[in-house]
């Protein structure tokens, strides 16, 4: 059997995988994102170290923050500065000697679904990703929409508010994604810098006023970019990512941010149509190791898509 070193690099925690040319994930592993460049590479070739006598390795698989080319540099901007600072696609093909995909992170959760996911009948979608900052990618016609500076379906650099008076204007990201969550919570007491996300949510169960605040900022975000995005867009389906969404209540709080903008908007008639990305957190290994394949594998062609 083959297999792909899938790597996903996240604003908080870096996940590493070996995944067969026919969709099985093994030996996943999660760790925090490493601050330094040389701290990566160590803990790529640790893991490659680890499994590469157990498993026939034929390539590498990278899902990143930002925007990234063919030839492998990230543009924009991330949480994650050396991939911006060093070509990852380039030194880890000349260090292993094997073929390396290198993709955005949002892309490889839209392509993930694709297959086998959400969004199998589906030819044109939108995928919301909330982690660190907010992800986005643009499905049309069953093809990525990258846009002409690769910036196609980055939906966290929308602005959704603005405050005239002191002239500063917010992102998604800024005020919606998972870790914003936790950041209004950096004041709030008895448990200061150990907010987790999980936690807030558990606190505003409990009628702790700053965490239902900060959820409700969250869920109201969500809503207006996803009324934006279907507005602009008028995909046949919208698929939202992220640990977040495996809180249960989600799609209900979701519904009801989504029914208050509706009742104030009565011309607006067309509703999204929603839906949880079927590989959660696990999408963006799913969706590199596709990459990979649809982009150098010459083996079996009935495995990992079907």
């Amino acid at each position: 059997m083959n297999y792909i070193l899938t790597i996903d690099i996240g604003g908080t925690f870096t996940k590493l995988a070996c995944m067969s040319t026919c969709g099985n994930l093994m030996e996943k592993e999660e760790t925090d994102t490493p601050k330094l460049f040389c701290d990566f590479l160590q803990l790529v070739q640790r893991y490659h170290e680890k499994y590469k006598n157990i498993h026939h390795i034929v390539g590498i698989a990278i899902s990143s923050p930002g925007s990234v080319t063919e030839s492998g540099d990230v543009l924009g901007y991330s949480s994650v500065p050396f991939i911006h600072e060093h070509n990852l696609k380039v030194l880890l093909e000349q260090h292993y000697a094997l073929p390396v995909f290198m993709e955005n992170d949002a892309n490889c959760a839209a392509l993930a679904e694709m297959w086998n996911g959400a969004a199998t009948e589906v030819d044109t979608y939108a995928c919301i990703v909330c982690g660190t900052g907010i992800g986005g990618a643009l499905v049309i016609n069953k093809k990525l929409h990258k846009g002409a500076n690769l910036h196609g379906g980055e939906f966290g650099y929308a602005i959704l508010d603005h405050d005239r008076k002191t002239e500063s204007y917010h992102t998604w990201s800024e005020l919606g994604s998972s870790s914003a969550i936790t950041r209004r919570m950096k004041d709030e007491a008895p448990f200061y810098e150990n907010w987790t996300g999980p936690l807030v949510f558990e606190q505003a169960k409990k009628s702790h006023d700053a965490a239902a605040g900060s959820i409700d900022t969250f869920f109201h975000t969500l809503a207006l970019g996803i009324f934006n995005i279907q507005y602009i867009l008028d995909p046949e389906k919208i698929l939202i990512g992220g640990g977040v969404t495996r809180q249960p209540a989600f799609m209900k709080e979701l519904t009801v941010r989504l029914d208050e903008i509706y009742t104030a908007k009565p011309f607006a008639a067309i509703r999204p149509s929603i839906s949880i990305c079927h590989y959660q957190d696990q999408a963006q290994l799913y969706g590199a190791a596709l990459g990979w394949k649809d982009n150098y594998w010459k083996g079996e062609s009935s495995c990992l898509r079907k």
